[in-house]
């Protein structure tokens, strides 16, 4: 503190405090820009009826320093503290770090007004014309784009242009709390946007990322404003109006600021595992199994029979079809809230289908909505005091579950967390599901009136996260879906990441055909559409907060609107980004061709890919997994169409971050071509509709090596070990746990001799093009292999 203010210095970042003005100004160290000028920070209250607003007042001083080592690393740690302004202290708590690019923000407020009052916003930051400050990316206005987070799953991730609105939806009504958080605002004009958690503004140069890095008490929000003359720039944790007792405390998330330089490979990289250290992130360390579930194929219509017809045809297929989890999903329950009890299509009831699933040696998997009550239910009736009210005491509405609006159940209750904890124990341990899928688990955390008024709703849905964690124990595999991503953070192994899928690229409406020109244009309905850009946008949280999953992968040719395009597509980048892999066909009508496109993924051996030009475009159309092991290092590189017309496009190596080189070896893995790359500028020609290129590529030294690969999607991360002795090439392959068939790509400095595959000689077949010194082998295998190349 010195007589100009408090400075606040970091390697990364500067923060300064005006003590005359009472505000905030941040910038990067060595650069002016970007910069947020005379940020405001704020809290809002309600009491006796009427609404406060009271900033961080004027002439605050340094009332604690100190060193700090926390899981962040070693830093130091400021606490400035101003007068009591309408009743309430306001202390701001930063912590600044030696190796970390980022600073953190916390607010702590003492009630001292000597009533009870009603907490609403503690805005963080908040840099806005209308307040006199100012967001700047350089001398002169900018139109800024926005990468805004959605609350839970379904809600729209991506990036939002200064020309355009924010995501809006016309099925409010009915679904409009399945898809947005309901307790955010929505921008208002062009340009003005809403996100949930954390969010990226950037003039494509440089970026400010901010957010919250711990999440378990509140929900965040993120605002932006990106035109020109107006760009605003806020980060808001939501107290949800909880009671705030004479002389009591209440402290904030710890808010997250970082600028950076673009254009990046993964730009959130930072501040996603600094949100990983904070939370404990709870990341399962051996890779998921292969599973399979009926949704997509049989939805509701599921029965015993059709569900055990399925299991036998995994059984029969062992070799081909190499799952390890069987999956019951929607269709089974007497009614939602009665989780326990199965309607007439499941005669014999969980436990005896789990008994055998387990006979046939898998998994048994359920889904579940743990949180949401249909009205007519058992659990309705008997305890109506266990649902969220509304201000006149009624049972707030959760969302329209197909054919009734649901209720949701208040999660502060005791005797709610004792229900949902035996629940999940039952389902588990009694029955022995060692799968569980919680869905439409947002209902626990909607704004409502709880029975305890001292939780926010992020901590309610906590609570009701934490029992079923306790439920369903340590060793359950538990995926969340329609689920808060903040609060769920270190409870679930897995989390789903996009909106539902479906066997159609845009929204339709198969049961109302004449209405799907209606919804075509929505961005959270169930879509192949939607569900890829998610996938696309949050690959960065894969195996940081938990494993992804990029929904079910259909494969099928019947019963689907999807072209081959599409679903070579979709193959190409759920086998990237690594997360899980889950099959919804009818595995009765799936052909051998069709079962051999899925093998392609099996195992999952993608450490999780990124887009390149996530914060260039809405759908990132470049998409890259570096692999590297022991014995070679290259790149997978998937280049989408996902115009609605055919598109010509290149491919710039200098954007894998491969500086210089005179050679590649390039191999289309769905063309089965190879060529030899002089030029870091590829023409890949014209590309169709919703269309991949997906290619392998690595440095052309003049040593032997693999080139291409048909065994796996990653082409190469299934060969465990590859040698070469003078002028022999070994090599061995990880256990696959299927029956594998493809080829194998080599450039050779000469023709080679000969070639075994487990002592057995084997044909050599050229490459495409004479003189091109590529030479093939084909390989069919059960589980593991060897081969030998001569040369």
């Amino acid at each position: 503190m010195n007589a100009k203010g408090f400075v606040c210095a970091s390697p990364a970042i500067i923060l300064e405090y005006d003590p005359v003005t009472g505000r905030f100004t941040f910038y990067r160290s060595g650069s002016e820009y970007p910069r947020l000028a005379g940020s405001v920070i704020q809290v809002s209250f309600a009491q006796s009826g009427s609404k406060h607003i009271v900033e961080f007042p004027a002439g605050a001083k340094l009332s604690d320093e100190r060193s700090l080592q926390d899981e962040h690393g070693t830093g130091w740690q400021w606490t400035l503290s101003g007068p009591p302004a309408s009743g309430l202290g306001i202390d701001l708590v930063i912590n600044c770090y030696e190796q970390r690019p980022f600073m953190l923000l916390r607010m702590i407020v003492r009630n001292q007004t000597g009533q009870v009052i009603s907490l609403q916003d503690l805005t963080l930051l908040q840099a806005t014309p209308r307040q006199g400050s100012q967001v700047r990316f350089g001398s002169q206005p900018h139109a800024l784009d926005f990468f805004k987070v959605g609350w839970h799953d379904w809600v729209y991730t991506g990036l939002r242009h200064a020309g355009q609105r924010d995501v809006t939806t016309r099925l409010g009504y009915f679904i409009g709390k399945m898809l947005f958080n309901p307790a955010a605002p929505s921008g208002r004009g062009q340009g003005d946007f809403w996100g949930d958690g954390w969010g990226i503004l950037t003039d494509q140069k440089t970026a400010i990322l901010t957010g919250f890095v711990s999440t378990a008490d509140q929900f965040g929000l993120v605002h932006a404003n990106c035109r020109p003359g107006q760009n605003a720039l806020a980060l808001i944790a939501q107290a949800d109006g909880i009671q705030l007792d004479p002389g009591e405390i209440f402290q904030s998330e710890w808010g997250y600021i970082q600028f950076l330089d673009l254009p990046s490979p993964d730009p959130a990289a930072e501040y996603v595992e600094a949100v990983a250290r904070q939370m404990r992130a709870r990341v399962p360390i051996i890779t998921p199994p292969a599973h399979w579930t009926h949704w997509y194929q049989f939805f509701q219509n599921i029965t015993e029979e059709l569900f055990i017809a399925n299991l036998e045809v995994i059984e029969r297929q062992r070799e081909m079809l190499p799952f390890q989890i069987v999956q019951l999903d929607d269709g089974y329950q007497s009614a939602w809230g009665d989780w326990d009890t199965c309607n007439h299509k499941f005669p014999n009831g969980l436990g005896h289908l789990a008994g055998r699933i387990r006979e046939k040696g898998y998994t048994p998997g359920l889904w579940l909505a743990p949180f949401v009550v249909d009205p007519r239910s058992r659990i309705a009736r008997e305890h109506p005091n266990w649902l969220v009210q509304d201000r006149q005491g009624k049972p707030i509405r959760s969302g329209y579950f197909y054919q009734f609006f649901g209720h949701a159940l208040d999660l502060t209750l005791p005797a709610v967390q004792d229900h949902v904890r035996a629940l999940l124990d039952k389902i588990a341990h009694e029955w022995g599901f060692g799968f569980i899928k919680t869905d439409f688990v947002y209902a626990g955390a909607l704004p409502g009136v709880r029975a305890n008024r001292k939780m926010t709703r992020a901590q309610a849905f906590r609570r009701g996260m934490e029992a079923v964690r306790q439920g369903i124990g340590e060793e359950t595999f538990w995926l969340g879906c329609g689920c808060p991503f903040g609060p769920a953070i270190g409870l679930v192994d897995a989390m789903r990441i996009g909106p539902d899928t479906a066997p159609n690229w845009t929204p339709y409406l198969w049961s109302m055909k004449w209405a799907t020109p209606l919804i075509k244009n929505e961005l959270s309905l169930a879509a192949l559409r939607n569900n890829v850009r998610h996938t696309l946008n949050l690959s960065t949280l894969h195996r940081r907060w938990w494993w992804n999953d990029p929904d079910c992968l259909m494969v099928r040719n019947y019963d689907t609107s999807l072209t081959e395009d599409e679903v070579v597509s979709n193959i190409s980048l759920v086998g990237l980004s690594g997360g899980l892999m889950i099959n919804s066909d009818d595995l009765t009508r799936l052909s051998s061709e069709r079962q051999k496109l899925m093998n392609l993924l099996l195992p999952v051996l993608s450490k999780g890919g990124h887009p390149l030009d996530g914060l260039e475009q809405e759908m990132a159309e470049l998409y890259a997994l570096p692999v590297e092991t022991g014995w070679q290092a290259w790149q997978d590189v998937a280049v989408f169409n996902w115009s609605d017309r055919p598109a010509n496009r290149r491919l710039d190596l200098n954007r894998l971050g491969w500086q210089g080189g005179s050679s590649w070896h390039v191999f289309d893995f769905w063309n089965r071509a190879y060529c030899r790359l002089t030029n870091p500028i590829m023409d890949l020609g014209t590309l169709p509709v919703h269309g991949c290129r997906l290619l392998r590529i690595c440095r052309a030294d003049n040593a032997p090596t693999l080139v291409g690969d048909t065994l796996h999607i990653t082409q190469g991360a299934e060969i465990a070990a590859l040698e070469v002795t003078g002028n022999i090439l070994r090599l061995e392959t990880l256990d696959l746990s299927r029956r594998a068939e493809g080829e194998l790509w080599f450039w050779l400095p000469r023709p080679p001799k000969d070639a075994a595959q487990d002592g057995r000689t084997i044909p050599i077949l050229p490459g495409q093009q004479a003189g091109e010194d590529i030479y093939r082998v084909r390989l069919n295998f059960w589980k593991t292999t060897s081969l030998q190349l001569a040369w």
